[in-house]
């Protein structure tokens, strides 16, 4: 074997076992990497699929924000609960209620990720978002609400920033982003 095509079969092995993230269609179907149009994206390795927020008006819209809330504690319909184009309730809940019906990639178990799910999309670098934007564009530099509210504080709900990693808590009332996720096992 010559060295060009050792360093071949190298650069293809290692594409294939470092392969972690993968684009996938509204319809369910995977997509090639350097697909143009996607809705989710499938992370191998954790099994979970992740939606793809989306530069126009709209359920995904990028630019939605969100009060936290499950039904039981948190904001329904605060002071920031206006700014979401979708429609009324701009709330956690609401979202993804309203995603669960729109069957996202065949899919109708979307809910918010818990933190440890939410860090495994930061990619720590000298980018900002902190996030590999070939597979998530459209992220926001802002906090994401997780599903999980503060250990000592009920009135605060854990969200992950994506401008320098980490998480920290916001109180419930103000408004965030969300990126929904669901299980693929």
């Amino acid at each position: 074997m010559n060295k060009i095509t050792l360093l071949f079969i190298t650069l293809c092995f290692s594409a294939v076992t470092n392969a972690k993230l993968v684009k996938v269609s509204n319809e369910g179907i995977l997509l090639v990497d350097n697909a143009q149009q996607w809705s989710c994206v499938v992370d191998d390795k954790s099994q979970l699929m992740w939606e793809v927020k989306i530069d126009t008006d709209g359920l995904q819209s990028a630019q939605n924000t969100y009060t936290w809330f499950d039904g039981d504690s948190g904001v329904d319909n605060g002071e920031y609960s206006h700014n979401c184009q979708w429609g009324e309730g701009c709330n956690t809940q609401a979202f993804i209620k309203e995603l669960n019906k729109s069957d996202l990639c065949q899919s109708s178990n979307w809910r918010l990720p818990t933190e440890s799910e939410l860090i495994t999309l930061l990619v720590y670098n000298d980018d900002n978002p902190l996030i590999n934007l070939n597979y998530f564009p459209n992220t926001q530099s802002k906090p994401y609400w997780t599903s999980m509210s503060h250990d000592h504080n009920n009135d605060v709900a854990v969200d992950v920033p994506f401008f320098y990693g980490g998480t920290k808590g916001s109180d419930k009332s103000f408004d965030s982003y969300i990126r929904a996720v669901r299980d693929v096992k």
